[in-house]
């Protein structure tokens, strides 16, 4: 069922079958599914523990600030799905989301920097200027186009893999960019009120001209989650 619309020569410590890895999320957080994607590929057991969006204070008393995910591990308390995602990688290596070599490690590492910092800058200022008492609409226009000008880079990153820098299996940077690239197919459900997913939409769509990308999303949503 599509989950679309819902929410080898490594010395590394491997997660313990008793070990409790908990992990606070709202619901049909795109940070969260990160989390869910990476943990579910790995084969790791996650309890969830649900806030109420409009109620942070028990985030915010756990971790000093009000974004999730926030993971428990090993009494550490993790905050930034990526993070989130590099401790998973820790303690259960494989499969692996972040190859050996250390050049390939580092170009994913270059992929997920700049997917945060660069292509989400233009839907995050959109959604900021939109929670304004005046949004200039005109501004709005300019970072919607520079957002659809970004995404042919994906479809031409899939011409050479079936995943974005990988070709065998997803590596961490499918896993950061699939909960807001797939806005590109997905519909947002009525019940989500979070408009940052419609502002998704609005930068991805329409995208019939990629069809690498779709196909894409499809693969990446039928892998596991936890």
């Amino acid at each position: 069922m599509s989950r679309l619309n819902n929410a080898g020569g490594r010395l590394r410590p491997s997660a313990s079958a008793s070990q409790v890895i908990r992990v606070h999320r709202i619901p049909y957080s795109t940070n969260v599914e990160r989390v869910a994607l990476a943990a579910g590929i790995k084969g790791i057991d996650v309890e969830w523990v649900d806030h109420d969006p409009a109620d942070r204070g028990a985030i915010v008393a756990l971790s000093g600030q009000e974004l999730v995910p926030v993971a428990e591990i090993d009494g550490d308390v993790v905050a930034d799905s990526m993070r989130i995602v590099e401790r998973l990688e820790q303690l259960r290596p494989e499969p692996a989301l972040y190859p050996e070599h250390p050049a390939s490690h580092a170009m994913v590492a270059i992929f997920i920097d700049w997917f945060n910092e660069v292509w989400k800058g233009p839907p995050n200022a959109i959604d900021a200027e939109r929670a304004g008492q005046a949004p200039d609409e005109a501004r709005i226009e300019l970072l919607l186009l520079g957002a659809r000008s970004l995404t042919p880079r994906f479809e031409g990153m899939l011409s050479a893999h079936r995943y974005l820098m990988t070709s065998e299996a997803p590596s961490a940077a499918d896993v950061c960019a699939f909960p807001f690239l797939k806005y590109a197919l997905a519909e947002t459900p009525a019940d989500d009120v979070e408009p940052f997913h419609r502002i998704l939409e609005e930068c991805l769509k329409p995208a019939d001209d990629l069809p690498q990308l779709l196909e894409w999303v499809r693969r990446m949503d039928a892998l596991p989650r936890a």
